[in-house]
C-alpha cells in the first residue's frame, strides 16, 4: 500500500526536525511532543490552528502562528473537510440503499402473503452492515491524550523493591515491602533510611514521549476488534502500569466487554514491545482512550 501524501510531506519536511512542544487541550497541558508528532495530530484532526503551543519557555502561541506548522495546518484543515464531505456522502448513499433494500423486502413479503391467502411470515430483518466497517479508515482514532500518574489499583496484590541504608563501604541491601495506602507524587524522592519505601521517581516527560511515539501500534488491535464487534461504537479507555524495568507490567481495559478476550490479549502483545527508561520506586500508570466508530 502506497504511503499517504501527508505522511510523505511530514517525512520530507526538514523544518520538522527536532523540537519539543507542549499543547493545551480541554483546559489541560499535554506533552512534550516532537514537531512531527504535532503535525501528525493535525492531520488526524486532534489539533487545529487554534491550539495553544509552547516550546517550554513559558510563552504560549496559537499553532497557526508557528511558521513550521502553518502549511501543515492549512493542508490538514482542507483534507479533513474533504473527508467529512466524503464520509457524509457515503452515509447518505448507504441510508438510501438500505431504504431501497427494505422496500424491496416488504414488497416480496406482500407478494408471498397474497399467495398464501394473506398470511404474513414475519422474519427478523438481516443484520445491517455497520457504518464503522463502511468507513473503517476513519473509524479508529485516539479519543483522549495520555495521562501519567500513580493509580491505586496498580498497587493491588503487588510489591515493589526498596533500598535499605547500608554502612559506608557496603552495597545497599534490597527487600520487598507492600506499597503504602497513599500514592506518592511523581518525581518525589522517598526516604530509604531504615527500609522506608522509595517514592515514585519516574520521568513523566519521557513516558509521554514514548506513548506519543508508540500509541499508533495499538490501532490494529482496535481495527480487528471492530471487525469482531461491528455493533460496538464508543470509547474504550485503557490503563497500563509500567514496571521498574521499563516494560509494561499490567493492563486494564475499563470497558466491561473487553476486560478479557481477544482485544485485551492483542493490546498486551503490542504493549510488550514498548520500552521506557528503568526507574526506582512506585510504578506509574498511563491512561488513554481509543474511539471506535464515531
Amino acid at each position: 500500500m502506497a504511503p499517504r501524501s501527508e505522511e510523505i510531506t511530514l517525512e520530507n519536511d526538514p523544518r520538522l526536525e527536532g523540537g519539543e512542544w507542549l499543547f493545551r487541550r480541554g483546559g489541560q497541558v499535554f506533552g512534550p511532543m516532537d514537531s512531527r508528532g504535532i503535525a501528525a495530530m493535525l492531520y488526524r484532526g486532534e489539533l487545529d490552528g487554534s491550539t495553544s503551543l509552547s516550546s517550554g519557555d513559558g510563552a504560549w502561541r496559537r499553532l497557526s502562528d508557528v511558521s513550521i506548522f502553518l502549511v501543515h495546518a492549512k493542508k490538514a484543515e482542507a483534507r479533513l473537510r474533504v473527508e467529512r464531505e466524503v464520509t457524509g456522502e457515503r452515509q447518505l448513499k448507504a441510508r438510501r440503499r438500505r431504504r431501497r433494500e427494505v422496500g424491496a423486502a416488504v414488497a416480496v413479503l406482500l407478494l408471498v402473503a397474497a399467495a398464501v391467502g394473506g398470511v404474513f411470515l414475519l422474519a427478523p430483518p438481516a443484520a445491517e452492515t455497520s457504518r464503522l466497517l463502511e468507513d473503517f479508515g476513519a473509524g479508529i482514532r485516539i479519543a483522549s491524550a495520555a495521562r501519567v500518574g500513580v493509580s491505586r489499583r496498580a498497587a493491588e496484590d503487588d510489591l515493589v523493591e526498596v533500598t535499605l541504608a547500608a554502612p559506608e563501604g557496603e552495597r545497599p541491601a534490597q527487600r520487598r515491602r507492600p506499597r503504602p495506602s497513599g500514592p506518592a507524587a511523581p518525581g518525589a524522592q522517598g526516604a530509604v533510611d531504615g527500609g522506608d519505601l522509595v517514592a515514585a521517581q519516574f520521568d513523566e516527560r519521557k513516558i509521554q514521549a514514548v506513548v506519543g511515539r508508540e500509541q499508533r501500534t495499538l490501532a490494529p488491535c482496535f481495527r480487528a476488534e471492530a471487525g469482531r464487534s461491528p455493533d460496538f461504537e464508543g470509547d474504550v479507555p485503557i490503563e497500563f502500569a509500567i514496571g521498574n524495568d521499563g516494560r509494561v507490567a499490567r493492563l486494564w481495559i475499563d470497558e466491561p466487554r473487553f476486560r478479557n478476550g481477544a482485544l485485551h490479549d492483542c493490546l498486551e502483545g503490542a504493549l510488550a514491545a514498548w520500552r521506557f527508561d528503568p526507574f526506582p520506586g512506585q510504578r506509574p500508570t498511563v491512561s488513554l482512550a481509543f474511539r471506535i466508530g464515531r
